[in-house]
């Protein structure tokens, strides 16, 4: 496929098929697991021992053996990439150094979310592209809730995620591993309308301070494409809003392909900046201020990276909120 053309009506048709499927599978096996939890009580009982088994071990969670050959050969995934063309940008010769360095580690920091993520859980069959001394080190933070669902929870892990609270974020950078972090998380999600370059994270600290209390840079990423593979509605916005701010729960009311789960075909192009590091006066202890200062330069670093690379994925039109 030549680059930045449109995928095939066979690839588009793979995609709606597979994507749609799957999501299908999933969901359609958490109500088949409580109707027969409903009919049958040894079903019941395997099914109580396996969401507590789920609640102990999400709470526990840490670095893991990932399934890569999972990730990496799936035939759904490998249709959603060639469907989205997932790719990462050049990366900038600083942190292809950095990663050549024994013992590299990383905080990746995505931006923006947009309606479903689906680069995440896709990009990790290439992490080997970009990272290749690392690729099986790095782990994504996830959404709690996706470890308490049969088989979403087994498709999480393999795909290397971890739940994202911050005990578990800092064992896993504790053992020398590497974290994706999504900074606007469901916020973030919630508020993403295609066409909007738009990133949630004025308020957003935390990953800045994590970074400070564990001595580990920070790497800047825009992922171009991610705001455009769905079309969003505003619908009880105020409704599902309240519901996230309360629950930590998204609701988008979001449709791709034909209306569907699909995401519609739009080139989805991971950038990364260059590492940044901020040493605290009190190592390990960083105060408010040194945490202020250094989030103001991160965001003028997102605000760079994505200057930089915007014409050249074909938006060059657009210009980046942050809210």
């Amino acid at each position: 496929m030549a680059a930045g053309a449109d995928p095939s009506v066979l690839t588009q048709a793979a995609a709606f098929l597979s994507w749609n499927g799957t999501l299908l599978a999933l969901f359609g096996g958490q109500l088949a697991a409580v109707g027969l939890a409903y009919y049958n009580k040894y079903f019941a009982a395997g099914l109580a021992l396996y969401a507590a088994r789920a609640a102990i071990l999400k709470t526990a969670s840490g670095p893991h053996g990932k399934f890569y050959a999972f990730a990496k050969h799936w035939p759904p995934f490998n249709v959603m990439r060639a469907h989205l063309q997932l790719s990462f940008a050049p990366l900038p010769k600083a942190l292809v150094q950095s990663e050549a360095k024994p013992g590299a580690q990383f905080i990746f920091a995505l931006s923006p979310h947009g309606a479903d993520c689906a680069f995440r859980i896709l990009m990790e069959a290439i992490l080997d592209e970009a990272f290749p001394n690392i690729h099986m080190k790095i782990y994504s933070l996830a959404a709690s809730i996706l470890f308490c669902l049969p088989l979403v929870r087994e498709l999480s892990i393999w795909t290397g995620c971890v739940d994202a609270s911050r005990p578990v974020a800092e064992k896993v950078l504790s053992k020398g591993n590497s974290l994706i972090i999504l900074p606007g998380g469901e916020a973030e999600q919630i508020m993403t309308q295609r066409g909007v370059e738009a990133v949630y994270l004025k308020d957003r600290k935390g990953f800045i301070r994590l970074a400070m209390r564990k001595n580990v840079p920070v790497v800047p990423g825009y992922v171009f494409g991610s705001n455009d593979t769905f079309h969003m509605s505003r619908l009880f916005y105020k409704v599902r809003y309240t519901i996230m701010k309360k629950f930590g729960i998204c609701i988008p009311l979001s449709a791709g392909l034909l209306g569907t789960f699909c995401p519609l075909p739009e080139k989805n192009t991971i950038c990364f900046g260059e590492p940044m590091s901020w040493k605290p006066a009190k190592a390990g202890e960083p105060t408010k201020e040194e945490i202020d200062k250094a989030h103001v330069e991160y965001v003028d670093a997102l605000q760079k990276l994505f200057d930089k690379h915007k014409a050249s994925v074909g938006k060059g039109d657009r210009t980046l909120k942050i809210v």
